[in-house]
């Protein structure tokens, strides 16, 4: 079982590496561990550590560790992003320069 779950996590790490765009190894010194605790991560060697996913954030406060460890979003933060902003009025704006408020 931890097998599956391990493999999702690493998918999950390799996707924001990629979104990162960055290499395994710049990763790693990006976040300040060993470019081979990185490998043994990958290579299902080594589990990863409570200190491996607090230098993610540390380094990366927009990531959401809920989704690199369960691979489930993080439901306030989703919220929290959303525009909660309502509209008060309209412009609309005419070719010759006019313009009217609605």
């Amino acid at each position: 079982m931890f097998t599956f779950v391990n493999m999702s996590i690493t998918n999950r790490i390799q996707e924001l590496i990629e979104e990162k765009n960055l290499s395994k190894s710049a990763f790693a010194k990006e976040i300040g561990i060993q470019r081979s605790s990185l490998a043994h991560f990958f290579s299902g060697r080594n589990k990863p550590s409570l200190e491996f996913f607090l230098k993610i954030k540390n380094k990366y406060p927009e990531i959401d560790l809920n989704w690199i460890i369960s691979g489930k979003r993080n439901k306030h933060k989703a919220r929290k992003k959303q525009n909660n902003k309502q509209i008060d009025s309209v412009l609309i704006l005419y070719k010759d320069g006019t313009y009217k408020k609605n």
